[in-house]
C-alpha cells in the first residue's frame, strides 16, 4: 500500500507542476487563465488522449477511442492549461502549434505567422484550441490531455478557466473535480453537440496531493468535503488557519457508487 501512494503521489506531483500551483502567484495564474478564457471564445508516453466529437456526441479515449466510464470522476490540474493552433485539412490535422497559457507572452504564435496549408475545403483550416491535464480519481497515476478547437468546445472550456481565475483571485479552492457529459444545441439549423462539465466540487492543490498519497484508502467524499485539508502546509503559505475538519474516513475512493446514489 505504501509503494502505490508513494508511487502515485509521486506521479502526481510530476503531473501538476512539481508543486508549482501552490507557489505561482495567484494574480499571475489568474490573468492568464482569464487571458487565455477570452481568446477561446471570440496517445503516446504517459499521457492518454481524450477527444469530443460534436457530430457524434461522443467522447474518444485513447488510440482505441474507447467511451470513457461515464461514472469517471475527474481532477483538472490548473497549471496544465495550454492554447495553440490546429490546422485541419480533408478531417485530420496537419499542423499544430500549443503552448501553456502561462508562458503567452513569450510561445504564443500570431495568426499572421501561420503557414498556409491551402486549398482548403469545407471545415478546413486554422483553429484556435484549448485544453488541460486531468486524472481519474480512480487512478491518479494517469494524465489524461483533453483538447478542442471547436467553438462551442472552447466556449465551455473558457468558462472553465474564468472560474478557477475568480477562485484563485478571491483565494478560494480552485482545483476543479468534475464528471464529463454532453449536451445538444442547434446552431444554423444543424443538432449539434458539445462537452459539458458537471462540476462536482473545488478543492485546494495540497488536498489533491493528500488524495493521491493515501493511495487505494483515498475517499472521493473526504477529498469534496475538505477532509484532506492541511493546516500545516496553509501556514507555511501564509494564509489563515482553517476551521478543523472531520477525520478523513479512508473508506476507499467509491465513485461509481457516489455517482450512482
Amino acid at each position: 500500500m505504501a509503494d502505490e501512494a508513494e508511487k502515485q503521489g509521486g506521479a502526481l506531483t510530476k503531473f501538476m507542476g512539481g508543486g508549482a500551483m501552490a507557489t505561482l502567484d495567484p494574480a499571475a495564474q489568474a490573468q492568464a487563465l482569464m487571458e487565455s478564457a477570452d481568446a477561446g471564445s471570440s496517445g503516446s508516453g504517459d499521457v492518454v488522449y481524450l477527444s469530443y466529437s460534436g457530430k457524434m456526441d461522443k467522447y474518444a479515449m485513447g488510440r482505441d477511442k474507447n467511451s470513457p466510464d461515464p461514472d469517471a470522476v475527474y481532477v483538472v490540474d490548473p497549471m496544465s492549461m495550454v492554447e495553440g493552433w490546429v490546422c485541419w485539412k480533408g478531417g485530420s490535422p496537419v499542423e499544430k502549434h500549443e503552448w501553456s497559457v502561462y508562458e503567452r507572452a513569450t510561445q504564443a504564435i500570431p495568426a499572421s505567422q501561420l503557414k498556409d496549408h491551402g486549398p482548403y475545403g469545407d471545415g478546413d483550416g486554422w483553429s484556435f484550441l484549448m485544453g488541460f491535464s486531468m486524472f481519474d480519481t480512480d487512478d491518479p497515476s494517469q494524465q489524461i490531455k483533453f483538447t478542442t478547437s471547436s467553438k462551442s468546445g472552447r466556449n465551455v472550456f473558457s468558462d472553465m478557466n474564468k472560474e478557477i481565475a475568480t477562485r484563485l483571485a478571491k483565494k478560494e479552492p480552485h482545483v476543479p473535480v468534475i464528471v464529463l457529459e454532453s449536451e445538444k444545441f442547434t446552431a444554423d439549423g444543424k443538432v449539434n453537440g458539445k462537452p459539458k462539465f458537471l462540476f462536482e466540487g473545488w478543492v485546494k492543490p495540497g488536498e489533491v496531493f493528500r488524495f493521491a498519497e493515501l493511495g487505494d484508502d483515498a475517499d472521493l467524499e473526504d477529498l469534496l468535503s475538505g477532509n484532506y485539508d492541511a493546516p500545516e502546509a496553509e501556514a507555511e503559505a501564509g494564509e489563515p488557519d482553517p476551521e478543523p475538519k472531520p477525520a478523513a474516513t479512508g473508506k476507499g475512493r467509491g465513485r461509481r457508487a457516489r455517482r450512482a446514489a
